[in-house]
This record gives structure tokens, C-alpha cells and sequence, in this order.
């Protein structure tokens, strides 16, 4: 046996993904949505799922449940607080509230578990971290810039690249499209589709997404999600002693690379050898 290093892909054998990350369930949120899906992108959206039709200030309203499967289809809904309260400054029965009652309301609307939170003001503890945890949730989003293309330690302190408005953001995403990929490599942008109103610069994202869009077969485009989903199914892979074994226990395809070979797919269910 040889020294080895096995790299984790994404799927398709690809080594970039791309994702969107966008607060508050505003109304901007239609505009933004379709946006996304003319190019191809995918973002998920948090909700706080009692606040619906609340107006916050001028131009900036909170979007009526009726309207949510339209604007959102094709992209992921994830949790932000009942009432988009700081969850880390009140006692922790409120804070389970707000916590259990929006995952309660989105999960009925959409049928399915929710897997990704945002923390309203980017503020939290580790009583909140465990709650959510508790809750069900598996990733939640800080608004802390990475400027970087890591995966997170722990998703349930999941730091982005960075936010749209951003001085470096085309700058990252150059890097990061066209640059040399060691490893997985992801870009994760996040923000609130308000803000393009109130700065009238619509034009940032519409830029973004372009430049997206023209690389797009090179990197999976996903909702957070999606990442939190595929990352759990690779890290579940179980190895036999002397490594030539690879059982997948998921119930999706895995991808990786095993150090001086090529990327190779592990069907979900499937032992791989290395043999064809």
C-alpha cells in the first residue's frame, strides 16, 4: 500500500459548486427568483413564516403566503426566525418558539423537513446552535465573509464567501470560476433583494448572475441544501481497512478522486474496487 489522499467531488466529478443564500421572504424576492432560474441558479430562501404581507419600512414588505410557490419554485425555503427576532438575546422558550413554530408553518406549506436556517442579524450562541439542532435543522447560515471557497467545518456555523455587495464580489467569483481548484471548492453568496431597491443597483446581481451563468457547466449550481445533503452522503462512505473497498450507504451517487487518479463515481447502495 501507498500513501493516499481521496478528494470529495461534487456531482458529475465536478469540483466547484456555486450557491445563493437570500433573507426575509420579501416581495423584491419575485424578481430576484426569476432571475435566478433564467440562468440557470439556485438559491435558498428564509423565511420568517410569521411575518407574511408585514410591511417594515417603505419598499420593504414581507411576501403573502399565497405567493410563495410561484416565486420560490425551482429553489429551496429555509427557516429565519418566526418573527425575525435576535434569537440570542431572550430566554430560551421564546427562542424555541421562534424556532420550532417558523419550522412548523414552512414545513406544512412545503410538505418536506427543512434542512437550512439563517440567523436573523447573523446573531446566535451556542443555546441557539443546539436548539436548532435539536430542532432538525442541519446547516445554518452566520453573515460572516469568509472570502474564501472552504466548506464548513460545521454547517450549523456555515460562514459564506461573502454578501452582494461585497467590493471584492466579481473579483471572488473570477477566482473562483477560473481559477485552479486543490479540492472542493464552493462560492456562496448571500443577501437580502431589498437592498438592490434601496442602493438601485439591481445591476450587481444581473452582473453576477451573467458571469454565472457563462461558466455554469463547470460547476454545480445548488441550492444550500443540496451541498448539506451531498456533504453528509460522502462523509457516510465506509472504507475497508486496506482501503480498496468503498461501500456507499446513501441512497445518492458520490463522487471523488483518489490521489493520482481520475474522478470516479460510487452509485448510491454500491461497493466500489476500483475496478471497471
Amino acid at each position: 500500500m501507498s500513501m493516499r489522499f481521496d478528494t470529495m467531488l461534487f456531482p458529475g466529478g465536478l469540483s466547484k459548486a456555486f450557491t445563493l443564500s437570500y433573507d426575509d421572504g420579501v416581495t423584491q424576492d419575485k424578481r430576484l427568483a426569476e432571475l435566478f432560474r433564467s440562468h440557470g441558479l439556485k438559491c435558498t430562501f428564509n423565511l420568517n413564516a410569521g411575518l407574511c404581507g408585514h410591511k417594515f419600512s417603505e419598499g420593504v414588505i414581507r411576501m403573502e403566503e399565497k405567493d410563495w410557490d410561484e416565486t420560490y419554485a425551482g429553489h429551496e425555503l429555509g427557516g429565519h426566525a418566526f418573527y425575525h427576532s435576535a434569537l440570542d438575546t431572550m430566554g430560551n422558550s421564546r427562542m424555541v418558539y421562534e424556532i420550532i413554530e417558523d419550522k412548523r408553518r414552512l414545513e406544512k406549506h412545503a410538505g418536506e423537513p427543512m434542512r437550512m436556517f439563517a440567523y436573523p442579524f447573523g446573531t446566535f450562541n451556542d443555546a441557539v446552535v443546539e436548539a436548532l439542532r435539536m430542532a432538525g435543522y442541519e446547516g445554518a447560515r452566520t453573515t460572516v465573509s469568509t472570502h474564501s471557497f472552504t466548506l464548513p467545518r460545521d454547517f450549523l456555523r456555515w460562514d459564506p464567501t461573502c454578501h452582494h455587495g461585497d467590493a471584492r464580489l466579481m473579483e471572488l467569483a473570477g477566482q473562483f470560476a477560473e481559477g485552479f481548484s486543490m479540492g472542493p471548492s464552493l462560492f456562496y453568496v448571500w443577501g437580502h433583494a431589498y437592498e438592490f431597491d434601496g442602493a438601485k443597483n439591481w445591476n450587481v446581481i444581473e452582473e453576477l448572475c451573467a458571469y454565472m451563468d457563462v461558466h455554469r457547466e463547470k460547476i454545480w449550481v445548488c441550492t444550500n441544501g443540496d451541498i448539506l445533503k451531498y456533504v453528509k452522503a460522502f462523509r457516510s462512505l465506509e472504507y475497508s481497512a486496506d482501503g480498496t473497498m468503498i461501500r456507499n450507504p446513501s441512497a445518492m451517487d458520490v463522487w471523488f478522486q483518489p490521489s493520482m487518479g481520475k474522478a470516479e463515481r460510487i452509485p448510491a447502495g454500491s461497493i466500489w474496487t476500483g475496478e471497471e
